[in-house]
């Protein structure tokens, strides 16, 4: 019954082609794996791996004073950064918290394009909605856009086999373009979240399916392989990269998260959330995202309690897997500023404390492609 409910991205088709295990996540029917979790994370990182993230939420901003409406929501400074390039942000409410992370995109004088996440689009839409003036444009493109990630070292190579070849290689590291991939309009962007060189495709709902399968067609002698949310997840945990509702929340700040630099306290006029991250960076942010390799087999989930030596709890996990690169549970935490320096600190599993190590991020060393 519940399934019933669930809505389905553009290549639902080509998921039960390839017998992808199907799970609910973010109101979507999504392939959580194809091969297994640890084949895929292992393939996008030594290969080339292909992700359906038509989830996600497209939002485009149209107008002469579209610049100037955004920055007025978001924590980042648009007015650094050209037409063409794109900007990781945060959307913060009025205390600082999260409502949501973003990647804005600057994709021509007056339109502002962003992809927000599945699970807040609806939220976004109405906060951008409510706050954007009349003079401008608002629309909701996510329905008919669909999102294919390209991730790996051989992204580049293949990607480059079946589109404008001298101009993808030429693409920087978080800009974008306009081109044809496989025959098909694209929005070309070299983002991702795995810390691997890639891309990310914007394309029409109706050929989505035709530009997936072009893709894996293509990239049968590079080793492609799909991958689904769990190989996602795991890979995104290696970089440290945060997760809205994990790492990230209404209740979260980025200053707590460890993104202030993605956090411009010197705009003029203020975004919303300024004053109370002003306040809050004055103070010194308190709890801290901090990043720990678990000395046990097992996997500290989120929500585990995390204590000091003295047996005080000080935090809790946020985020936890198994890594396969480095062969050992590895865990993000929010631990209270007195415990950060702390090199060691326990978290409870099954009633158990396993001491944690604290270490510095990525746990993975990252290969995007910065020219």
């Amino acid at each position: 019954m519940q399934n019933q409910t669930l809505k389905r991205t553009p290549l639902y088709d080509n998921h039960i082609q390839s017998k992808a295990r199907m799970v609910p996540f973010a109101g979507y029917e999504m392939p959580v794996q194809y091969q297994g979790v640890l084949e895929e994370t292992k393939g996008c990182r030594s290969k080339v791996g292909l992700f359906d993230v038509s989830h996600m939420g497209q939002f485009s901003i149209r107008g002469p004073s579209a610049l100037e409406e955004v920055q007025k929501l978001i924590t980042n400074d648009l007015s650094k950064i050209q037409i063409g390039q794109a900007q990781y942000n945060m959307l913060c409410n009025e205390k600082g918290g999260v409502i949501d992370d973003l990647v804005v995109y600057r994709r021509s004088q007056d339109h502002i394009y962003i992809c927000v996440n599945a699970s807040n689009r609806e939220t976004d839409r109405e906060w951008f909605q409510s706050r954007l003036s009349p003079s401008v444009s608002f629309e909701d493109e996510s329905d008919s856009t669909a999102l294919i990630a390209l991730q790996g070292p051989y992204a580049e190579a293949l990607i480059s086999t079946i589109s404008e070849g001298s101009q993808i290689k030429a693409l920087k590291y978080y800009w974008a373009m306009d081109g044809l991939v496989a025959g098909i309009p694209c929005y070309i962007s070299r983002t991702g979240y795995t810390g691997e060189d890639g891309f990310e495709l914007y394309v029409g709902a109706s050929k989505a399916s035709d530009l997936w399968n072009a893709l894996l067609d293509h990239g049968k002698s590079y080793s492609l392989i799909p991958c689904g949310l769990g190989a996602r997840d795991t890979l995104r945990l290696e970089m440290g990269y945060p997760l809205h509702g994990h790492e990230l929340s209404t209740e979260i700040t980025p200053l707590q998260a460890g993104l202030s630099w993605v956090v411009k306290l010197q705009k003029s006029p203020n975004f919303i959330g300024q004053t109370s991250l002003e306040d809050q960076a004055k103070k010194g942010p308190s709890p801290l995202l901090q990043a720990y390799r678990i000395q046990d087999r097992r996997i500290a989930r989120q929500g585990y309690p995390v204590f000091n030596e003295q047996g005080t709890q000080v935090g809790q996990i946020t985020s936890g897997t198994h890594s396969p690169h480095l062969e050992v549970p590895i865990a993000l935490a929010l631990v209270d500023r007195k415990a950060v320096e702390e090199p060691r600190l326990w978290v409870e599993i099954r009633q158990t404390k396993i001491s944690m190590e604290r270490t510095k991020l990525p746990f993975v060393q990252p290969h995007t492609k910065k020219l």
